[in-house]
């Protein structure tokens, strides 16, 4: 059983229960608009383009087409603004639409943007335009223990997955990402002893376990997002959990910062005052907030950065995974990608030492002197150990190639 979406003269259109679009082509020239919109639906995702529905199936015999779904009609739009989507369809990725207009547009409030739909009229122009997503991403992944520490409490971890599986990576790689999903995570942990490195290590090996059992190489009705908060939630009910009844680790709890690279765009999970930042057009910028004491402070704008870096309460979160924290709201949020953008994933090791400038700096010089993800991460974290150091750092730099 499946609730009725749009019947029309050309096409029946209906969503599951499972989220997804069920589209079945009808009337005159069916076989060939069906034809046509496989065609334009699997141009457009391997150009990258983000705004249109993603083909799952098709079947050649009942012309049926499932898609994802983008969501309710799109309503309220002025004349300028619904050509300025078919306009962006048409000039990044090469294809036009031959009924530019409103009825041919949703709003998918879960990205909070609008999509074009019902392409079984489009056109590829004949000159494709390159796919203006990148499909390769190169890394480095580094820690070092702190100076006053006698273990390494941060954890760090890499993996790829398809079909449901965790691969883990090397720390130093390079992968395509179209096929297959990659995801960054850095955890700090704390709570004494031997509390912090069990909570961080907690965090990573649930998430490595709960994120490709939930998206499943991306073909769950949820958005990567959704899901995203839902492993982090899980994860954080799982620390307090095994927690409970342990002196030697009641109050355990450590950072998340989490990058999820899928469908040509990053997903990204924050909890605590480890950091992920994105450098493009010579321009740093923090993507995720710091869930601090000053964290908040900054955000509100009552004080800047070296007034952060001095107060006398910049180390107390106000939210962790574990650490008694009753409930979490975990900072859930998406960007896209172009190829020359860097991206910088760290526990507050990194920020210790180093200015927002000084790492906006290192960015400027490996693209200069055509650094690589190594080379930026060696110089980060040496720079930053020698001006602090008392704290693990840790830090993943990746770059879009």
């Amino acid at each position: 059983m499946m609730e009725i979406s749009r019947d029309g003269i050309h096409s029946s259109v209906r969503v599951g229960y499972d989220g997804k679009v069920y589209k079945t082509f009808l009337g005159t020239d069916a076989e060939k608009r069906f034809a046509s919109e496989v065609q334009v639906l699997l141009e457009l995702e391997f150009r990258g383009c983000d705004f249109v529905p993603r083909l799952l199936e098709k079947d050649d015999t009942s012309l049926n087409i499932v898609t994802t779904n983008c969501g309710a009609s799109a309503k309220n739009l002025t004349e300028t603004q619904v050509a300025s989507i078919f306009t962006a369809l048409k000039d990044d990725y090469g294809v036009s639409h031959k009924e530019p207009v409103l009825d041919n547009l949703t709003f998918d409030e879960p990205r909070g943007r609008f999509c074009v739909i019902n392409l079984s009229d489009a056109e590829i122009l004949g000159n494709p335009v390159p796919a203006k997503r990148t499909k390769t991403l190169s890394w480095a992944g580094t820690t070092e223990t702190g100076r006053r520490k006698g273990a390494n409490e941060d954890s760090i971890t890499v993996f790829s997955f398809l079909n449901g599986w965790a691969n883990p990576e090397p720390m130093l790689g390079t992968r395509e990402f179209q096929s297959h999903n990659l995801v960054f995570i850095v955890s700090d942990g704390m709570g004494g002893h031997s509390g912090g490195a069990v909570a961080s290590a907690l965090v990573i090996s649930q998430m490595q376990q709960l994120l490709p059992a939930s998206i499943a190489n991306g073909d769950s009705p949820a958005s990567p997002s959704e899901l995203l908060e839902k492993c982090i939630q899980k994860t954080h009910r799982y620390v307090l959990q095994t927690s409970e009844g342990n002196p030697d680790v009641d109050d355990m709890g450590a950072t998340l910062v989490c990058g999820l690279f899928t469908r040509g765009e990053l997903h990204f999970g924050n909890v605590g005052d480890s950091r992920l930042y994105r450098f493009r057009d010579g321009r740093l910028k923090q993507l995720t907030d710091d869930h601090s004491f000053v964290g908040k402070l900054q955000q509100e704008g009552k004080i800047n950065e070296r007034e952060a870096r001095i107060n006398p309460r910049r180390n107390i979160l106000i939210q962790a995974i574990g650490a008694q924290c009753p409930t979490i709201t975990p900072q859930i949020g998406t960007s896209d990608i172009y190829p020359g953008d860097w991206f910088l994933i760290c526990s507050d090791g990194i920020i210790d030492g180093l200015w927002d400038k000084h790492i906006e700096q290192e960015f400027l010089l490996a693209g200069l002197t055509n650094g690589t993800p190594k080379t930026v991460a060696d110089n980060l974290l040496s720079k930053s150990y020698r001006e602090a150091g008392n704290d693990d750092t840790t830090l993943f730099v990746i770059k879009a190639e």
